[in-house]
């Protein structure tokens, strides 16, 4: 099946603020066992006063079977014009989860490196371990929730300073789709510092959609992202909310 996605409305511009990257809307929740993914990529080009170009590249692997789940993937945003970057950041994630016996819990292990210029950020890494629970799995509704401890190194672009130490994440996310012509997804995260509960940061992203053709979706988006404490000059809280759809097309 070849998908199209295309953006209807964008309200604020979004290319990966967040320090902290929403997994669950990236995992593939379906049935299958085996091999899955999928590589998305793009490069746009507009002369108007001056020349503005962007590209994306994202891709996705993952595997798994009754007992193991291995997930791959990748995200390098770049967007820049007159002279000026409006973005400019790349990720690369890895997340290993075994099932415990033949429970809804899975324990899960998971590394990380990103970069983002405009939060400031030259390097960030990270790897930690935790665990995830399904606890609701019915008629299309499944709720999860999850926590971990993972210890991150951080270099910031500018002002040559490193923070490093141990972080609790913990999230809840939720997939809805009743089979009635629309479905709900939702992600919220919550990561204090374990040495200092006040240095924290929040992020949630919960996209709505309906089904109004046959092949034709209308999608929803609103995305948040809360540092307590983040580097000079960078806002504390920034948010985007999109709206667009997804058409589908050949079987």
């Amino acid at each position: 099946m070849i998908r199209l996605s295309a953006l209807l409305l964008m309200l604020l511009p979004f290319c990966s603020f967040s320090q902290v990257v929403n997994i669950e809307n990236k995992r593939i929740y379906d049935d299958t066992a085996g091999w899955s993914g999928s590589l998305d990529g793009g490069f746009s080009a507009v002369q108007n006063s001056s020349l503005l170009y962007s590209m994306n590249f994202r891709p996705k692997i993952q595997y798994k079977n009754r007992k193991h789940y291995y997930l791959l993937l990748g995200d390098i945003v770049y967007t820049s014009g007159k002279g000026q970057t409006y973005a400019n950041s790349g990720m690369s994630h890895f997340r290993y989860a075994y099932r415990i016996k033949n429970s809804p819990w899975k324990w899960e292990s998971y590394a990380q490196v990103q970069y983002n210029i405009l939060l400031n950020q030259k390097i960030r890494a990270l790897a930690g371990s935790g665990i995830r629970w399904k606890f609701y799995d019915k008629n299309g509704i499944r709720f999860f929730v999850g926590t971990s401890s993972f210890y991150e190194y951080e270099e910031l672009q500018t002002e040559q300073v490193t923070n490093d130490g141990f972080r609790w994440s913990n999230y809840l996310s939720w997939f809805i789709d009743p089979g009635k012509g629309w479905s709900f997804s939702a992600a919220t995260y919550a990561q204090p510092l374990f040495s200092n509960f006040r240095d924290y940061r929040i992020a949630g992203q919960y996209t709505l959609a309906f089904h109004v053709l046959k092949r034709l979706d209308l999608k929803m988006e609103y995305t948040f992202f809360h540092d307590s404490r983040p580097p000079t000059d960078i806002r504390k809280t920034v948010f985007t909310s999109t709206a667009g759809f997804h058409l589908k097309l050949g079987e």
